[in-house]
């Protein structure tokens, strides 16, 4: 599919159903319907442009890319979009939509990696900007994580202060316990795909580029590893197994493990060495 490689459509499709992924997962997490509703117009401007590559491809080979495997990925792909946009406008079952398009942002990402490794001609540009959304997507979720870290931090000094009944106007200006906690809370929701999006980019990059790429990589692993660490963090807040207190304690333990593996884990990386 030399068009799409020529106009980047890899790129933008996978960039946009990322941000409905995110706001999907916003919703799922704090069941708010305007997220649900930027995701769903994001998934279906997704929809739109894959259609319209779908169709020039059909005008172009005369023939419905579904005889080749890795052309077959994308028309799957196309497929869960349309059946996911029709269940979302019909019928509202919203979870069965994130779970829909999870599956279908992994065969839009499978796609493009079987049809980037199957040429010897991968385009530099494509290479170097899937690196650089990578790079960007990872630096914003550890801001976001950091922020989240700091929102965290002022609450367990608020909860100290308002125990000793101390430091009046301080306490004052931090704010309340309850705003502190939902604002580190959300940091933690946006942060958390937007990572999990930065490590598909990277290993797009790695098997698209001239690059050995390593899955038993301490910093790969370690990365992984925090997601899951906030991955938990978000399961045991929605469940409301802890809050306030705790969950401000695990914030600040996550954010130590990211720390580690950004800066220690890095020391042992292949490809990530500081």
């Amino acid at each position: 599919m030399e068009f799409f490689q020529q106009f980047k459509i890899y790129e933008i499709i996978i960039a946009l159903y990322g941000l409905s992924l995110i706001f999907y997962f916003y919703d799922f997490v704090q069941r708010d319907r305007k997220a649900n509703q930027m995701a769903f117009w994001f998934l279906l401007l997704v929809w739109i442009l894959q259609t319209i590559f779908l169709f020039v491809k059909i005008y172009i080979d005369g023939a419905l890319p579904i005889f080749i495997l890795v052309e077959g990925l994308y028309f799957y792909a196309w497929l869960i979009l349309l059946v996911s946009i029709v269940i979302n406008y019909f019928f509202q079952m919203d979870f069965v939509v994130f779970i829909m398009n999870v599956v279908g942002f992994l065969v839009m990402v499978l796609f493009l990696l079987t049809h980037t490794t199957g040429q010897s001609n991968v385009d530099s540009v494509l290479v170097s900007e899937i690196l650089l959304t990578h790079i960007i997507l990872a630096f914003i979720a550890y801001t976001l994580y950091t922020l989240s870290f700091a929102f965290s931090l002022l609450y367990l000094l608020q909860f100290y202060l308002l125990k000793k009944k101390k430091w009046q106007q301080l306490v004052r200006r931090i704010g309340s316990l309850g705003l502190l906690e939902r604002i580190s809370f959300l940091l933690i929701t946006f942060a958390t795909p937007l990572l999990l999006i930065s490590l598909v980019f990277g290993i797009l990059w790695a098997y698209t580029s001239s690059d050995l790429f390593y899955w038993i990589d301490l910093k790969t692993i370690g990365s992984f590893f925090v997601i899951l660490v906030y991955s938990v963090i978000l399961y045991i807040k929605v469940r409301n197994h802890f809050t306030g207190k705790n969950i401000a304690i695990l914030n600040m333990v996550a954010f130590l493990v990211l720390f580690i593996n950004y800066l220690i884990l890095s020391m042992w990386s292949n490809f990530h060495g500081i």
